[in-house]
This record gives C-alpha cells, sequence and structure tokens, in this order.
C-alpha cells in the first residue's frame, strides 16, 4: 500500500467516478483500476460496489475513507517539514532603521529563526536613505524602515503600520511653545536631532521652520535610543516615533506633544526592488513580518 493509491481512492470519492479520478489526477483508466486492486488485495475486500455505471463504497471502503484522509494529512504535514523548512537556506539580507531593529524585528527575527535554521541572516541597520540607496544597488534583498509613504516606482512596498510621531521632553520641560496659540518663539529647549539625512530630521525641521521657532546650537545624535536617554535626562528635546517611548511616557519618565498636519502621516514599510528575484528565504520573511506587523500596538 502507497501514499498514491490512497490519493487515488480519495479521488475517486471525492469526485464519484474512476474516469473523473484518471482525468484530475493524469493516470490511464488502467492505472487507477490497478491502484484501487492493489488496495482491495491488502485489506482482502472490496472497496466499491460496481452497479453498471455507478459505483458505491462498500462497508469496508466506508471504514476506509477516515483513515485514509487521516493519513494524507499526515503525509502534507511530512511534506512540508521536509520541502518548506528544511529546504529554505542561504542569505538574506535585511536593512532597518534603528528603532525597528530594536523595537519591532527581535520577535520576528526568533520566530524566522526557529522555523528556517539554515538561513544565514545580515542585518544591517541604517538610516532611512543609506537603505534605499542599498536596495536600488542590490546590496540588501529587502528593507523596513519608518517614514512618511514611499513613493518610488521601482520598488515594491507594502504599509506594515501607520505610526505617530511625538515631540518629547523630560517631565519638567517647557514644550508650551510648540502649541498652535505660539509662533515665531525662541525654543524654551535646547534641540536635539537625529543626524543629517534622517528622515524624523527632515520634519522635525520642516516643523520648526513652519512654527518660526527660533533655536540655536543643537545637538545632534545618530542613535534614537542616545537621544531618549539624553532627553530623559534634561538636555533637551526631539522629535522621535510614539512606539519608542510609550513605556516611558507611561511611567512619567518623558512628556510629549503629538506633531499633527500639516505632515506627511509616517508609517513603518517593507520595501524590495520590482526587478529582485524573490527567493524562498525572502519569501518566508515576508509572511512572517506580514503576520506580526498586525499585532504591533
Amino acid at each position: 500500500m502507497e501514499i498514491r493509491h490512497l490519493q487515488t481512492f480519495i479521488t475517486i470519492v471525492k469526485l464519484d467516478g474512476f474516469t473523473k479520478a484518471a482525468e484530475h489526477l493524469g493516470y490511464a483508466q488502467s492505472t487507477i483500476t490497478s491502484h484501487i486492486q492493489i488496495l482491495e488485495n491488502e485489506l482482502d475486500g472490496a472497496l466499491f460496489d460496481r452497479l453498471g455505471k455507478k459505483i458505491i463504497l462498500t462497508n469496508v471502503g466506508k471504514e476506509l475513507v477516515p483513515y485514509a484522509k487521516q493519513v494524507l494529512e499526515v503525509y502534507k504535514e511530512i511534506k512540508n517539514i521536509t520541502s518548506d523548512q528544511k529546504g529554505v537556506s542561504g542569505d538574506l539580507i535585511i536593512g532597518a532603521s534603528e528603532s525597528l531593529t530594536i523595537y519591532r524585528l527581535g520577535k520576528i527575527l526568533k520566530e524566522y529563526k526557529k522555523s528556517f535554521p539554515k538561513v544565514n541572516i545580515i542585518l544591517k541597520s541604517l538610516k532611512c536613505s543609506d537603505l534605499r540607496s542599498k536596495l536600488h544597488n542590490g546590496e540588501l534583498d529587502i528593507t523596513l524602515t519608518i517614514e512618511p509613504e514611499i513613493m518610488d516606482k521601482n520598488l515594491i512596498v507594502k504599509n506594515l503600520k501607520d505610526e505617530n510621531m511625538v515631540i518629547i521632553g523630560a517631565p519638567d520641560a517647557d514644550l508650551e511653545f510648540l502649541s498652535e496659540n505660539f509662533e515665531g518663539e525662541a525654543a524654551r529647549e535646547s534641540i536635539i536631532f537625529t543626524e543629517k539625512g534622517c528622515i524624523a530630521r527632515m520634519a522635525f525641521e520642516n516643523y520648526l521652520r513652519q512654527k518660526k521657532i527660533r533655536y540655536a546650537n543643537p545637538l545632534e545624535l545618530s542613535s534614537m535610543e542616545a537621544i531618549k536617554k539624553c532627553v530623559m535626562n534634561g538636555l533637551g528635546i526631539s522629535f522621535l516615533p510614539f512606539y519608542i517611548v510609550r513605556n516611558e511616557i507611561k511611567e512619567g519618565r518623558l512628556k510629549m506633544t503629538e506633531v499633527m498636519e500639516p505632515f506627511d502621516k509616517f508609517r513603518t514599510q517593507l520595501a524590495y526592488h520590482k526587478n529582485k528575484s524573490i527567493s524562498l528565504p525572502m519569501s518566508k520573511l515576508i509572511e512572517v513580518i506580514l503576520k506580526n506587523s498586525s499585532n504591533w500596538i
């Protein structure tokens, strides 16, 4: 008895006929008949009664149906283990912004590596502009960024989550000068920027410019985590994604004011080049990311 014999049997039952089963499975009629005869010989009983052109399951056939289905389901799961997981191997180069690397990718990569241990993951944390250029020249397979909607005809882009951007300060910081009631004021707190070329910095600079807020000698840091720590220590105010400061705000270690229009909405986005050949490791990673992103807060 072989798996294909049981597959033939179940197909005959589903399609109610030998001829239909032969057409569906791509077998000759004689092959279908042979498969059933082998099963009948091993079970020492007929599986079908042939009443003219009509076939009816015998009692033995009826008893075999649930067992055959169970065996085929187990076989399907076994095939998935060997072909879908252990067979997934190779290198996968991911580019991501720092905050996504720290706060979002850990759980995703843990789940991915557990399912596909043979894939060698190379993770590069860079600013958005550098990630985009490396995606275009083929140095990266896939990127994850937080920025306004990516408008690039050469990229396939998937929006994972709309994000809130906030201006943060220490608990005793004066953020009143940032409200709608004030314009053209001098900044009452030092300004802390991310590095030049960062989308978040450009958005913050634009906000301050439109509000006509004057400031001098801003502090510049390349790490959002370092910026968060400096703000908590009272060194100034900055502009960061809400999800990386949510806990500190809830605990009262930071205060915030939300940035509203006219700024473009920031969102976490997955992107890859439209001409990129999507490998099996890459397609599986995209599946894991899409599944996990639906649970992001």
